[in-house]
């Protein structure tokens, strides 16, 4: 079953292609696999669960380079935007335990 992309998800993808390419010129990263049609699942799975897809790429190539990574691939991008939304949900979890923690907490005082 094809990847159906809305107007806007089609632009982000094409957005993100042409970012990655030229952040990794602008570091001397190799980059294959970096047209937009490489970036459509990415952003199939991942438009709305994560907030700045642009800046979450330089995330990405700053790791590759930090890991001694030589090639930035649209596969990666995908693997970190994984690797995000886990993080990402976490956490949220982690938010929403001291959140009731601390309503326990304030309960048992006004007691």
């Amino acid at each position: 079953m094809p990847i159906e992309l809305t107007p806007t998800q089609l632009t982000l993808a094409e957005t993100l292609s042409q970012h990655a390419k030229d952040a990794c010129d602008l570091v001397g990263l190799k980059h294959q696999k970096c047209e937009p049609q490489h970036f459509y699942l990415t952003v199939h799975r991942y438009y709305g669960r994560i907030q700045g897809m642009s800046s979450e790429v330089d995330r990405c190539i700053d790791w590759c380079m930090s890991k001694g990574k030589l090639v930035f691939t649209a596969q990666r991008f995908g693997n970190w935007c994984q690797k995000k939304a886990k993080w990402d949900r976490e956490e949220e979890i982690k938010k929403q335990d001291l959140l009731s923690q601390k309503r326990g907490y304030d309960a048992l005082r006004t007691r």
